[in-house]
């Protein structure tokens, strides 16, 4: 068969003029992997019908959705067609006495919160570039950001979906209202799975109302340890953290500090205003024993999608970004082996969760060459803590032969068997996941 004729039989299945062949599909590569065609169906029987035909020809698929995070996993082993979900972006249902909102997954984060707040709702997700962020590439990637502390992430909010397996059969799991969930939390397979077990397109996602008032404050220490400290004194006491993140003097460095401390503590606390006042001068107090005192952050909306962005590729060609799970406890140790990389490199900037102990470290200007060894040093020192370590982004010359995911031990065979049941012809981002899946 031609390119040709299978560059028709697409248009067919996605819808007239929603096709893209040759050089043009090209400039939609994942990983360094240019793709032969991009399709961008704008119905689910759409969707439906691209991948039935995908998976008859034996034809590989990436599917995307804004294209944020469509370089995080592996490179793909094989790619023909990027499946764009982007003109999916209806909302199906939103009844605000229920909390509860059913999207499809092209929806953006900006959009959603566009028609929630009139209503004083929200959905409690701040991840890095959130303009940029659909609600389908929020469940393949499992990304949050600082709210994570109180809100949780994605698996905390879905509901119910709606997916389309490889060969194309459409398949419900879930409920549309929490209630209504019962059985095997099937959807939940799907968060952070990158798309490799099937193409989320409808979404049903619990909301939260929306604080009457919310405040930052920043507090400094001269050392991580000491606010890690301060942190975790904080966790036993009975405020209520919206956002607790540990920055590194680096991270303090790049949001415009000349003369950081060594660390600093960054909280959020969310309530009616009297409540908000009350946490904030108890956590105040906490901090005031190490000799900090609290700087309120003005315009604090933004103030955290700057520091959602640090770790974020400023040049894709010079940049890796790690995340990184630890015992929260083990943060500062943590934190310690992720900045001995930044002797050689000079530049190393890095959040932490102490709620959870994910930490997102950056590491800038760094040289394709050393990246394998970088990326063996962390993951040696963090696992002896007991941690991981991910890559979310390295640059696209280093990436083959480089394990981004990591070791995840006995699970592998698990995760095997499972994409064999729901994939069996590997047509789904085919070696993006886990031990190659």
């Amino acid at each position: 068969m031609t390119v040709a004729d299978l560059a028709r039989d697409l248009e067919e299945a996605a819808g007239p003029g929603m096709v893209l062949a040759g050089d043009p599909a090209g400039t939609h590569a994942v990983a360094g992997v240019r793709p032969r065609f991009v399709a961008a169906p704008t119905t689910v029987d759409g969707v439906s019908r691209v991948l039935a035909l995908a998976s008859a020809r034996g034809l590989a698929v990436a599917p995307a959705g804004a294209g944020a995070r469509l370089g995080w996993g592996a490179p793909p082993s094989r790619l023909d067609i990027v499946l764009s979900l982007a003109r999916l972006d209806r909302v199906l249902a939103y009844e605000p006495a229920d909390l509860t909102l059913s999207v499809e997954c092209g929806a953006t984060l900006p959009a959603l919160d566009a028609i929630l707040r009139p209503h004083g709702q929200f959905v409690p997700l701040d991840p890095a570039r959130p303009e940029a962020s659909t609600v389908g590439g929020l469940i393949a990637t499992g990304a949050a950001g600082p709210y994570r502390a109180r809100y949780g992430t994605m698996r905390d909010l879905l509901v119910g979906l709606t997916v389309v397996r490889a060969n194309g059969t459409v398949v419900k799991g879930g409920g549309r209202v929490v209630k209504n969930v019962t059985g095997y939390d099937i959807p939940k397979l799907h968060v952070g799975a990158l798309g490799t077990l099937g193409v989320v397109v409808e979404a049903h996602l619990r909301l939260h109302p929306r604080p009457a008032e919310e405040r930052t404050w920043v507090f400094g220490f001269g050392s991580a340890e000491a606010a890690l400290e301060a942190a975790l004194d904080v966790r036993d006491t009975p405020v209520v953290l919206s956002r607790c993140q540990l920055l590194d003097a680096g991270a303090l460095r790049a949001l415009g500090e000349a003369l950081p401390p060594g660390a600093a503590l960054a909280v959020t606390i969310g309530s009616v205003p009297d409540a908000v006042r009350t946490q904030g001068t108890r956590v105040a107090e906490v901090c005031s024993r190490a000799g900090s005192t609290p700087v309120e952050v003005p315009d604090a909306e933004a103030w955290w999608r700057t520091v959602a962005d640090l770790s974020w590729p400023r040049d894709p060609t010079a940049h890796l970004s790690l995340r990184v799970g630890v015992r929260p406890t083990d943060i500062a140790k943590a934190l310690r082996a992720i900045e001995t990389v930044g002797l050689a490199t000079r530049e190393v900037v890095a959040t932490a969760d102490v709620t959870t102990g994910v930490l997102h470290a950056a590491v800038v200007s760094i040289q394709s060459h050393r990246v394998r060894d970088v990326v063996a040093h962390v993951r040696d020192a963090v696992g002896a803590l007991g941690g991981s370590c991910v890559v979310e982004h390295a640059p696209t010359d280093a990436l083959p032969g480089l394990d981004v995911w990591g070791n995840v031990g006995a699970a592998l065979e698990s995760m095997r068997r499972l994409k064999r049941e729901l994939d069996p012809g590997g047509v789904l981002n085919p070696g993006r996941y886990v031990g190659g899946i």
